[in-house]
């Protein structure tokens, strides 16, 4: 950039310019200190300081004439044009003239004027497809990808021809890419977890349905609720021996603390068998080292097989033919928590079942007690 297109662009003074120009080559900075020196601070400390930035200017100097410079050289096949003039540009502000920087570089110096007078009309060309891209993007929900991207350009006129890795290498300078379809986790994410699973409880209770007494076995399982504020989220635990439910909560969001406080209501149950699903919240670290300490076994149903967890799921069903879907229109949160305490007292205490001899399951752990 010229002197006079400085001036243009920025708006300051060209002697201001100068002079900063003339102050970043000797002291390292733009400007320099002005004022009294601190207290304690002499004439020798300003000197030496003045020094160790010339020896740092120096030191820079010799790092590009003998190391970045050399290197470019050797590898011109492989960079950019853009390195070039830059690794040129940075000398010339250290102070090395135009004439020893293109004789390390083996370049002649009409081959560095060719592609300093392109570069602007190189910026110019990026700037021009980004809008065009840009353009594009928005009027397809940001869904195109570089590769699509440029088919959608040449089919659109924009270029008879368009290579993608332009495409892509625009995209990433001016944040153009893609906004569907983003990477959660890292690459080789689910790879990485199938070749080394977790090991989880298996299948303990195996279908035996069947308890010689209270809390030695329980069921346990999530279930979604309707509102019309939005879904809500009850978890409950089941003791298989009198099909009474011991424990149950009901909250806004699904969460690990929802199936901990369920099991944290019947506190320390050593040696108790509790059989749930796959889901995310009983498979993960923190839930299951939550049982141990408990005193929990802690048992799982294969993948696919919902009749493994038989009991939970029959319940649910029963609980939202039995109430949900007997409404006409959908109830407030604090509406449903109502009818659901409502629905859970009753269940235990007076709906009586066949398999218990007729008796709800309160009357039935009362009379076997």
């Amino acid at each position: 950039m010229s002197w006079n297109e400085a001036v243009s662009k920025y708006g300051f003074p060209e002697n201001t310019l100068r002079m900063w120009k003339r102050n970043y080559n000797e002291y390292g900075v733009c400007s320099r200190r002005r004022g009294r020196p601190r207290k304690g601070g002499s004439d020798g400390d300003e000197e030496r300081q003045a020094i160790g930035k010339r020896e740092q200017i120096a030191a820079r100097r010799d790092y590009y004439l003998q190391d970045v410079l050399p290197r470019l050289r050797r590898g011109r096949a492989g960079s950019s044009k853009k390195k070039t003039l830059r690794a040129v540009g940075e000398c010339r502000g250290l102070g090395i003239p135009l004439r020893r920087c293109l004789e390390v570089l083996g370049l002649s110096s009409s081959t560095y004027h060719f592609w300093k007078s392109h570069e602007n009309e190189e910026n110019h060309k990026d700037r021009k497809l980004s809008e065009a891209i840009r353009c594009v993007q928005e009027q397809n929900h940001w869904a195109y990808g570089s590769k699509r991207m440029a088919k959608w350009l040449v089919n659109e006129g924009f270029a008879e021809r368009l290579n993608h890795k332009r495409v892509e290498r625009v995209m990433g300078k001016f944040n153009l890419h893609a906004k569907i379809r983003r990477r959660h986790h890292p690459k080789n994410y689910y790879l990485t977890l199938k070749e080394n699973p977790v090991e989880l409880p298996g299948n303990v209770l195996a279908r035996d349905f069947s308890a010689e007494g209270p809390m030695r076995k329980l069921v346990t399982d999530i279930t979604y609720l309707p509102t019309d504020e939005g879904w809500v989220y009850m978890a409950a635990v089941m003791d298989l021996w009198n099909r009474e439910i011991v424990s149950y909560r009901i909250s806004r969001h699904m969460s690990l603390e929802l199936v901990k406080d369920v099991v944290s209501q019947l506190g320390p149950c050593e040696g108790t068998l509790i059989h749930s699903d796959m889901g995310w919240t009983y498979t993960n670290p923190s839930y299951i080292k939550h049982l141990k300490n408990l005193g929990f076994r802690q048992s799982m149903s294969r993948k696919g097989n919902c009749w493994d967890n038989a009991c939970m799921e029959n319940f649910f069903g029963l609980m939202k033919s039995e109430t949900i879907r007997q409404t006409k229109q959908l109830l407030t949160v604090d509406g449903m928590v109502r009818l659901i305490d409502d629905y859970i007292h009753w269940y235990n205490n007076q709906r009586i079942q066949k398999k218990l001899g007729y008796l709800s399951p309160v009357d039935f752990r009362k009379l076997a007690t």
